[in-house]
């Protein structure tokens, strides 16, 4: 899969608008050297020629506008992030966390549908939960 279309008006635009909101002074302290390899910085990491799919949709409520950005392409980035172990772990711990719940709330939904339904799998027993919620919630 190729996600080159490298866009150079937009690059260019990118690098103007950095080079415009600079001091004079500070601009021309720079060599041509200096000035370039900025330019190549600027488009390395700011154009979006990298990417599959660029999508930045704005949506406007009255006065107040809101974006979101959706991008996918090649990890191209220099560093790497650092993962630590521990970090790894707490995320594995929360999501494992977070199953457990989604799955016993969807058990005890379930049972209190049946329950209301009148559906008996067993008779004559009964978890006594429906009862609790019959008591408690409903009145």
């Amino acid at each position: 899969m190729n996600c080159n279309t490298g866009n150079t008006q937009q690059e260019s635009s990118i690098k103007d608008r950095f080079f415009n909101s600079m001091p004079d002074d500070v601009l021309s302290s720079f060599t041509l050297e200096q000035k370039q390899e900025i330019e190549k910085s600027i488009v390395r990491n700011t154009s979006g020629r990298d990417h599959c799919i660029d999508l930045r949709p704005v949506i406007g409520f009255g006065k107040w506008r809101y974006y979101t950005v959706f991008i996918v392409g090649k990890d191209r980035r220099y560093q790497t992030r650092k993962r630590s172990s521990l970090s790894l772990l707490v995320k594995s711990l929360l999501i494992l966390f977070g199953c457990i719940s989604l799955f016993i709330f969807a058990i005890l939904t379930m049972y209190l549908i049946k329950s209301a339904l009148g559906i008996d799998i067993f008779k004559h027993f009964s978890f006594g939960v429906w009862d609790y919620f019959r008591l408690h919630v409903l009145q």
